[in-house]
């Protein structure tokens, strides 16, 4: 499980979810984070959940290619 902890937020205004363009309303807590794996240097707004599902797909995406 991935500790979100260090990079969770209340959002003060809404912001679109990077993860699956929802928005994220003022007053929500949310992940503000780089896209995991890469992409855009700057940091993107994420629902706790989408990062959380983006970052393990990644996970598991890496240790299958590292197995190949």
């Amino acid at each position: 499980m991935i500790d979100l902890s260090n990079i969770t937020h209340t959002a003060r205004r809404q912001h679109q979810c990077a993860g699956c363009g929802l928005t994220v309303h003022a007053g929500e807590r949310y992940v503000r984070a780089q896209v995991p794996g890469g992409g855009r240097a700057a940091k993107r707004a994420f629902h706790g959940k989408c990062y959380t599902a983006m970052a393990e797909n990644i996970n598991k995406e890496n240790a299958h290619e590292r197995n190949i």
